[in-house]
């Protein structure tokens, strides 16, 4: 067995690595008004989709896929590194909480449309839910930044 003995010098640089990090990984978080405004489209687009005539809402769902990969890119050429919506922490609560907020409203809108008729339902919602996808973007990005930014424990 091999004893590792660690003295408060490379502690304090071990440390040091970690906040760097953690400042690097914020900065991250602080994005354009276009990455959430992009957000905000696709999620307006998913929940708009069932206005759409059948092979046009395949379309669009092959587009919000390829848009997924788009900002992907986008994030990693820009900082780096793309941090996942969905990550283990306070930032995955926010996530949630979005998802329970616009799954609603997209089931909303199938059901207006096919059950009642209202075909421009979903349109409506779509505009809706990219509002609130919009300012869940940015509350996401301060949970984020201040998750990072907080004290070592």
């Amino acid at each position: 067995m091999t004893v590792v003995h660690h003295n408060s010098e490379s502690a304090a640089e071990a440390l040091a690595f970690i906040e760097q990090s953690r400042t690097r990984l914020a900065a991250a978080s602080d994005v354009p008004p276009l990455r959430h405004a992009v957000f905000a489209a696709m999620m307006g687009t998913l929940v708009a989709s069932s206005a759409a005539p059948f092979p046009l809402r395949i379309a669009l769902m092959v587009g919000l896929f390829a848009g997924i990969a788009w900002v992907v890119r986008w994030d990693r050429r820009r900082t780096g590194m793309f941090v996942n919506g969905y990550r283990a922490g306070r930032t995955r609560w926010v996530a949630l909480t979005l998802l329970a907020v616009i799954l609603p409203i997209h089931v909303a809108g199938v059901w207006l449309a096919t059950e009642r008729g209202i075909g421009w339902a979903p349109l409506a919602l779509g505009v809706l839910a990219a509002a609130i996808a919009y300012a869940g973007s940015l509350w996401w990005c301060r949970v984020f930044r201040r998750e990072m930014l907080g004290t070592l424990a």
